[in-house]
């Protein structure tokens, strides 16, 4: 089990939105297109604490329970700690993580009640 960072929560509609982060498994060699020496380099600054290689996470919770989600792996925070380069320098990434947690909560949300009334005609 990974252990997550959070970095907000805020409500968006009827759901609680939560965004976090952790540190990402995967080699810096294998997720970004850069020279021996750039990726020596990223490696170092990541090992002294300087940079972090995250994976970013946005749960749109209800009642407790996840009804939606998202990923982002590969992220580098250059210079700045991951709730920095979330908050700050995301791009419209995080929007987007956002948007589509809150599509896929309202699909399971539609889902279970197309469910329960079927079980209920049964």
């Amino acid at each position: 089990m990974r252990d997550f960072y959070q970095v907000k929560t805020f409500k968006v509609d009827q759901f609680d939105i939560i965004v976090d982060w952790t540190y990402e498994d995967t080699p810096i060699r294998d997720c970004f297109d850069e020279t021996d020496e750039e990726y020596a380099e990223m490696e170092r600054r990541c090992r002294a604490y300087i940079d972090t290689h995250y994976v970013a996470r946005v749960r749109a919770m209800y009642d407790g329970k996840e009804m939606g989600s998202d990923y982002l792996g590969s992220c580098y925070a250059y210079d700045c700690d991951p709730e920095d380069d979330i908050t700050f320098r995301s791009g419209g990434y995080l929007e987007q993580m956002v948007d589509e947690a809150v599509d896929q909560a309202r699909n399971e949300a539609v889902r279970m009640l197309d469910r329960l009334k079927a079980d209920f005609v049964s």
